[in-house]
């Protein structure tokens, strides 16, 4: 008889709310990692955005050469490949890809593990791979001409392997025990041995805790003070473009500073009291940098600046964001005392 390990086709994902593996909320095995959740989040019971997923299971490689894995994401991705990192990508990104190259033997099954969040707004993840007998050199990987890593090559476990199963013989069943033969003087019968009358104890008094006086505490009554509403933003109108000045980030970064929330809040209370705005968010840098790398810290400003809105209860339909990098100044950017001013993000009510 021939008994076979099973091995599901597929990698194991645990998804979880939260950008680091927070709170595990469901496992499924998926066949591939091609996903585009544009307007939902990657279950039923999971949210559209700020969730992160973890792969895992096993590559088989095909040929033996140099193999080059890239993947298209949105936002944040890290993958290891035979305990080897070949990809990482750990920030926000907007549908870029990144790559990586390992080198690996034919009929091997390697371990795989794929890291991968989605902060603001929809995720988007396609892991693809170039193997050595396509036609094409690896050359680029930006180009998407590998392709999709399918189910054939993932395992959930190793691959099947022939165990010969060999009879198993009955266990020998053991004799009885003999009765065990009297040593020394017999004993006497216990049912015939008169007790001793035991005199009855003495009851003890248990001991008596007496509380500690507790000491009086003043007591002195708040009444709780109304918080004040941030006041709307003022002078708002339809196809207007406001440039939110104190909605400032650290420097070449999109992370918010504290004090912005101040204008924000205000601008959240504006868009309750005038529920049939819509907005659209822009982001501008100056010209200062490669200008591709403004652009996309240009469109990550505007999405941080729209979760912020959504997280604070306005419906994600009405706001759209865009990032221009610099390539639509409002001053002169030879002087930095000017230049300072292209660096914004605006609104434009619609």
């Amino acid at each position: 008889m021939v008994l076979y390990a099973k091995a599901q086709p597929g990698l194991k994902g645990d998804y979880y709310t939260g950008t680091n593996f927070e709170r595990k909320i469901l496992t499924r095995v998926d066949p591939e990692l091609n996903f585009h959740w544009n307007r939902n989040g990657p279950a039923t019971n999971m949210p559209r955005s700020y969730y992160s997923i973890r792969w895992t299971g096993k590559i088989m490689a095909p040929v033996t050469g140099q193999y080059g894995f890239f993947a298209k994401v949105d936002d944040g991705i890290r993958v290891w490949v035979g305990n080897k990192k070949v990809m990482d990508s750990w920030q926000l990104n907007d549908s870029k890809n990144y790559s990586g190259t390992i080198l690996l033997e034919a009929g091997r099954y390697y371990d795989l593990r794929v890291d991968y969040f989605n902060a603001m707004l929809g995720g988007e993840l396609e892991l693809h791979w170039k193997r050595p007998d396509q036609k094409k050199p690896l050359i680029r990987f930006s180009d998407n001409s590998g392709d999709l890593i399918t189910a054939q090559y993932f395992r959930q476990a190793a691959p099947p392997v022939a165990v010969e199963a060999k009879p198993v013989k009955p266990a020998p069943i053991p004799p009885p025990p003999k009765p065990a033969q009297p040593i020394g003087k017999p004993v006497r019968d216990i049912a015939k041995v008169t007790p001793k009358p035991v005199s009855p104890a003495s009851p003890v008094a248990k001991p008596v805790i007496v509380p500690k006086p507790v000491s009086e505490t003043t007591v002195i009554a708040v009444t709780p003070q109304p918080a004040s509403a941030p006041e709307p933003q003022s002078g708002l109108t339809a196809g207007e473009t406001v440039v939110l000045r104190n909605v400032q980030f650290e420097q070449s970064s999109y992370s918010l500073l504290p004090e912005s929330s101040i204008e924000l809040d205000k601008l959240v209370a504006a868009l309750k009291t005038n529920a049939q705005w819509r907005i659209d968010v822009a982001g501008h840098t100056d010209n200062v940098g490669d200008p591709r790398l403004n652009r996309a810290l240009s469109e990550n400003r505007a999405k941080v600046v729209a979760t912020y809105l959504i997280r604070h209860g306005i419906a994600e339909e009405r706001i759209e964001t865009k990032g221009y990098g610099g390539s639509q100044p409002i001053a002169d950017n030879a002087i930095e005392t000017e230049r300072v001013k292209n660096r914004r993000v605006a609104i434009t009510v619609r």
